[in-house]
């Protein structure tokens, strides 16, 4: 039995004959008269009485007409998801962040557009440290994710640069007389820092010893901490002072104030990292849509 052969009786069964079918599929007489005979003989049943021109549903036919269009439409309707899923306009994403990035800005923005623009695909979100998500992906636990890239990928890994975020000084508000407006590398070697530990990781570890280096920065440690939400709340206990991402500033604790680091810029490449294997349409329909976002930017 074909699909071929299913349309031609339903065109045959809906119409009313032979000669209006032949109308509507633009396809020979003999050829729909030979697809259904053919069909009749592999079911062993008649489906249409010929007593008469017009051709009538037998009992017979009739049920197989109602199973058949119920069946026809599935087809349809899963060809039509089909395309939808190789076009990414449906799916499941698995979705990884560091979560600094999704309080506001671009990030944000980006992912509430390509929410509106494709309903249909269920996301997933995961927050986690950059070293951790780009271990997620490698297992294929997520699809891809924000994270702040500090080296170098294998050729299995496509990324696109968002932009990159600055890094600031977080102190406690009650050490407000003691900084002042602006501070100076001296001062800061003068002061208990709370650091990231170089096994959270270590790329991101090795790049900020070297701008530290390159300045005569040598902060004395006085904490260290996995997670910068924890570093934070170490300086809102006034353990000490720390460098951190400027995206905390929004939503920091009144008892921390932040300052710019005059002396050194230090800035976060924010990407957007996914394994090219396989890559799922969904990630590709979100990594264009950056893109063409990215590139608006650049002509405003």
């Amino acid at each position: 039995m074909e699909l071929r052969q299913i349309k031609y009786f339903l065109a045959v069964a809906n119409s009313g004959g032979v000669r209006k079918a032949s109308q509507l599929l633009n396809v020979t007489q003999p050829a729909i008269s030979r697809q259904i005979s053919d069909l009749e003989e592999e079911l062993g049943v008649l489906l249409f009485d010929r007593v008469s021109r017009r051709l009538s549903l037998t009992l017979a036919g009739e049920y197989y007409r109602e199973q058949m269009i119920e069946i026809v439409d599935s087809i349809e309707n899963a060809t039509q998801t089909v395309k939808r899923v190789a076009s990414g306009s449906i799916g499941n994403l698995k979705l990884g962040s560091v979560e600094s990035v999704l309080w506001e800005g671009m990030v944000p923005n980006y992912l509430s557009k390509f929410r509106e623009e494709n309903p249909d695909i269920a996301m997933e979100m995961v927050t986690d440290n950059t070293v951790k998500l780009l271990k997620h992906i490698e297992k294929g636990a997520l699809d891809c994710a924000f994270v702040y890239l500090f080296q170098d990928l294998d050729d299995s890994y496509d990324f696109i640069e968002l932009r990159k975020d600055k890094m600031t000084l977080a102190y406690p508000v009650s050490w407000s007389e003691r900084i002042g407006e602006s501070i100076t590398v001296e001062q800061l070697n003068s002061l208990p820092f709370i650091r990231f530990p170089r096994v959270s990781y270590p790329a991101f570890y090795d790049w900020q010893e070297q701008k530290f280096k390159s300045i005569g920065l040598f902060p004395s440690v006085l904490h260290w901490a996995h997670h910068e939400s924890s570093m934070l709340a170490l300086v809102a206990a006034g353990q000490g002072v720390a460098i951190v991402n400027s995206r905390h500033v929004a939503r920091a604790s009144p008892l921390i104030r932040f300052i710019p680091l005059s002396e050194v810029e230090l800035h976060l490449p924010l990407c957007f990292v996914w394994k090219n294997e396989k890559i799922k349409p969904v990630v590709k329909r979100l990594s264009n849509q950056l893109v063409d976002s990215l590139s608006l930017l650049d002509i405003t």
